[in-house]
């Protein structure tokens, strides 16, 4: 391989599983996930240069994605929703009180994971506006921060805070019914 493959794989490789959580994520079937992050592939390879000064972020192949994706939406050349799959991640539970911030999950690897997902959580993740769902989706599948997230989404990162904010707000009280009966947390005796 040349030096400029060698640089592109070292830049790829580290985003590599992120990017395939994502973009099954944004698509309607695992197939059309491989596409997607085929596509993405193919068209950051195209513009990846080591002769200029160029700084790539890791946020750079999601944007490259999310364009893909919205480029695909449009020409409806492909069947692409942007819409959680029903074994999509949700890495925090409501607590017992509304306004106290998010418990953490214990740890657990994607099998387990999909295993403990409910229809009511994946429903409540469904529920959201798509633009609240994307910052989740690339939030907790991308592994990405507020300002790569803001990168991707060619938006401020106010905007992305804000959304995010909103996002877990609403899951949080979509879910708190749904965690008592489970008994993740425990109703207040008055």
């Amino acid at each position: 391989m040349d030096a400029m493959t060698d640089e592109f794989l070292r830049y790829v490789r580290p985003q590599w599983k992120q990017m395939h959580v994502v973009a099954r994520r944004y698509t309607a079937s695992a197939e059309d996930a491989r596409d997607l992050a085929q596509e993405t592939l193919l068209r950051a390879w195209r513009n990846f240069s080591t002769t200029e000064e160029r700084n790539y972020s890791r946020a750079w192949l999601f944007v490259i994605m999310r364009n893909t994706v919205i480029e695909w939406h449009r020409t409806a050349s492909r069947r692409i929703n942007i819409v959680p799959a029903a074994d999509s991640e949700l890495t925090e539970l409501a607590p017992a009180d509304l306004t106290e911030a998010f418990a953490p999950l214990p740890s657990m690897d994607e099998q387990q994971f999909r295993e403990f997902l409910d229809d009511r959580v994946v429903s409540a993740l469904e529920g959201l506006d798509p633009q609240f769902r994307e910052v989740i989706v690339l939030s907790v599948a991308g592994d990405l921060n507020y300002r790569e997230i803001a990168e991707a989404l060619d938006c401020p990162v106010g905007t992305v805070m804000s959304r995010i904010a909103r996002a877990r707000r609403s899951l949080r009280e979509n879910l708190a019914v749904f965690a008592k009966q489970t008994g993740w947390i425990k109703e207040e005796r008055s």
